[in-house]
């Protein structure tokens, strides 16, 4: 067993937040936990299981973790490109922060799905700071990229995906999101579609992502319309430590992590 800190999660909730990985039931893990409390002094840890390993998920319940999410994996592979001639929006790639604003603003508004906008001890509101700051991290990440859907009649941003470069032929779905406003104008299959004939014409060949199970919009998306394959199911576990997660102000959305 491991731990890894994630700083941006950190940041958002004002201590430390750790990721537990490779969790043994049978390991030792109180001892382990002792260490890594004693080392980091977390304010939240989450650790993920595959969904059918049931003693894992029990034994950390017994730990005093709760459970937060379901999470899907799913993949996808990229063959040939898809026919937008028909649609009146441009997927362009944000090389310049003046360009993120329009994204940043949907990212801090969009999703209510996540583990955080759902969990009762954190709250929707550090939840929209957060995906804010991942968008940034994305735009800033030499090996990730931040697109926007725009349409071309208004120039506004509609829409935005991003994504990391895992090898010459792969990546890792991260964030996508439709302006609220424009829930209703099928932008999600078309947000998609602009998204693989740009990876497709950059060499990428499979698209891996992970959902949450309560999110009944994407899963529909990505499995009943565009055919994403599920490789995968896992619960996602979190124990807060320190009496609770309450930051006395939120961090400023766009601060360097």
């Amino acid at each position: 067993m491991r731990v890894e800190t994630i700083p941006i999660d950190s940041s958002i909730l004002g201590g430390a937040v750790l990721a537990i990985h490779d969790f043994e039931p049978d390991a030792g893990f109180g001892s382990f936990e002792r260490a890594y409390v004693s080392e980091h002094h977390p304010l939240y840890a989450t650790c993920k299981v595959p969904l059918d390993r049931i003693a894992s998920i029990h034994a950390l319940e017994e730990a005093g973790f709760r459970l937060v999410e379901c999470q899907i994996e799913s993949g996808i592979k990229l063959r040939q490109p898809y026919d937008v001639a028909g649609f009146d929006y441009d997927f362009l790639r944000v090389t310049r922060e003046e360009e993120l604003e329009e994204v940043l603003a949907i990212a801090a508004s969009a999703f209510v799905h996540d583990r955080l906008s759902m969990d009762p001890a954190i709250g929707p509101e550090l939840s929209g700071i957060r995906y804010r700051r991942y968008v940034l991290n994305s735009f800033r990440s030499p090996d990730e990229a931040v697109y926007r859907l725009m349409e071309r009649a208004s120039g506004r941003v509609v829409a935005f995906k991003t994504h990391r470069y895992v090898s010459a032929t792969q990546v890792l779905f991260l964030l996508g999101a439709v302006h609220p406003n424009c829930l209703t104008a099928g932008l999600g299959v078309i947000n998609e579609y602009f998204e693989f004939n740009e990876l497709i014409r950059r060499g990428i060949r499979r698209g891996i992502t992970h959902i949450s199970a309560a999110n009944h919009a994407v899963f529909n998306l990505e499995i009943g319309k565009l055919g994403f394959r599920v490789l995968g199911t896992a619960a996602v576990l979190r124990k807060i430590y320190g009496g609770g997660v309450r930051p006395q102000q939120p961090p400023s959305p766009d601060s360097t992590v």
